[in-house]
């Protein structure tokens, strides 16, 4: 679950650290992408332009993290990339500085954080009435560039399970490729799971109505967020790797 010039670039730092020779990502046949392009929804779901107050300074008013501790800081929330509704946050707390990816969908910030990680990224699925995940993803090397899943194979009113998946890189409509996505729950958080080209990678998610966010990387200290805004002021609910139990979050616009 990445694009390739990640994987590549993630395969030449463990080379430089370990000396081994990187396997080979392989090129997905041009037949895979024109079903993709007949079958894919894209992400064109119901895509809302956030309100004007969503960038800037935000004050954390209340916190704690999933083991209870009360923490304080602010974070910074930055639109980047071409589309409408992605974004950078930036947190300064006592508890750490993080950064994150987020996807703004009806009234909500849902957000994929890398916590002391370099490489990290969101993935935000519409679960379809028949068990369908169509989705989007984006990862913090990609430079605002966003791309698709579409994950089949799933039932019907039930998340947890294992999906095939078809994708699209972030900034490379022409790209495809395909692999496993296995899902599985643990009272209301969500543990992630892709197989592609012989690389596997993890994340932790939430489910928010119809949709599920991810919060994924190349490590294990990793979190995922859910902010829902009503004017100035959002509440979040947070889970990061690790953790059975959920953070909470309370901001405020300051600037």
């Amino acid at each position: 679950m990445t694009y390739r010039n990640t994987a590549r670039y993630l395969l030449s730092v463990l080379m430089v650290l370990a000396g081994a020779a990187s396997p080979t990502i392989g090129a997905i046949e041009q037949p895979v992408l024109q079903e993709i392009e007949s079958n894919q929804t894209a992400f064109f779901w119901r895509r809302q332009s956030a309100p004007d107050r969503l960038e800037g300074v935000w004050g954390i008013t209340e916190a704690k993290t999933p083991r209870g501790q009360a923490y304080t800081g602010s974070l910074d929330i930055t639109a980047i990339g071409n589309t409408d509704n992605l974004y950078q946050v930036s947190w300064e707390t006592s508890e750490g500085n993080y950064s994150g990816l987020g996807f703004y969908e009806e009234g909500r910030l849902l957000v994929g954080a890398g916590l002391d990680e370099e490489i990290y990224g969101v993935a935000l699925y519409r679960i379809e009435d028949d068990g369908t995940l169509d989705g989007k993803w984006t990862l913090s090397s990609a430079k605002g560039e966003v791309g698709t899943e579409l994950a089949t194979g799933g039932r019907s009113g039930q998340l947890a399970g294992t999906y095939q998946i078809r994708s699209t890189d972030p900034g490379e409509a022409d790209s495809s490729f395909s692999g496993e996505l296995t899902i599985t729950e643990s009272r209301d958080i969500y543990q992630v799971t892709w197989n592609v080209d012989d690389q596997t990678y993890r994340g932790i998610g939430l489910r928010v109505d119809d949709w599920l966010v991810v919060g994924w990387g190349t490590s294990a200290n990793l979190a995922v967020l859910d902010y829902e805004f009503k004017g100035n002021e959002a509440t979040a609910r947070w889970a990061r790797t690790g953790s059975r139990e959920l953070g909470m979050e309370k901001i405020s616009l300051e600037d």
